[in-house]
């Protein structure tokens, strides 16, 4: 990544809901290549503490979610090392309309060349659902499944 020659665009939030087991993370774009630090920064400090062994991310952009191509290699590898420390799924909910086809150019790109399980939704209630499922299933393959119930 280099040095950082300009201060970050957009604005990154994060946080573990632990019944949940889901990071939900909420960007506004667009972004620009220094935004990827500060996305570590900021996310990195909640991946930290999740302490279960299957977890979910899921990811609400606002405004137009597009950055430098180059930044997808970076995303990738914050990707990569996610799934290492348990991350099962991902879902995607984009809030902007304008440009939707492009943003979810731009994002299929980033995880189709990890091992991540990614959808785009339009509802954070599908999107919960369908990690609550992934997570379950995870777990369940992992011998860890304690308990029929993860809070939706």
């Amino acid at each position: 990544m280099g040095n950082e020659k300009f201060s970050a665009h957009g604005d990154v939030k994060a946080q573990f809901v632990q019944e949940r087991r889901m990071l939900i993370i909420d960007l506004s774009g667009p972004f620009n290549l220094e935004f990827i630090r500060k996305y570590q920064r900021v996310v990195g400090a909640e991946r930290r503490n999740i302490n279960v062994p299957c977890w979910a991310s899921l990811v609400n952009v606002y405004g137009l979610a597009l950055a430098p191509m180059e930044a997808t290699v970076d995303a990738q590898l914050i990707v990569d090392e996610a799934v290492e420390s348990g991350l099962v799924a991902t879902a995607v909910i984009l809030h902007e309309s304008e440009g939707i086809a492009l943003q979810q150019k731009f994002w299929s790109k980033i995880y189709e060349a990890t091992t991540l399980p990614f959808q785009f939704f339009s509802e954070t209630s599908e999107a919960s659902e369908w990690l609550s499922e992934k997570i379950a299933s995870s777990m369940r393959a992992k011998g860890v499944y304690q308990n029929s119930n993860i809070n939706r």
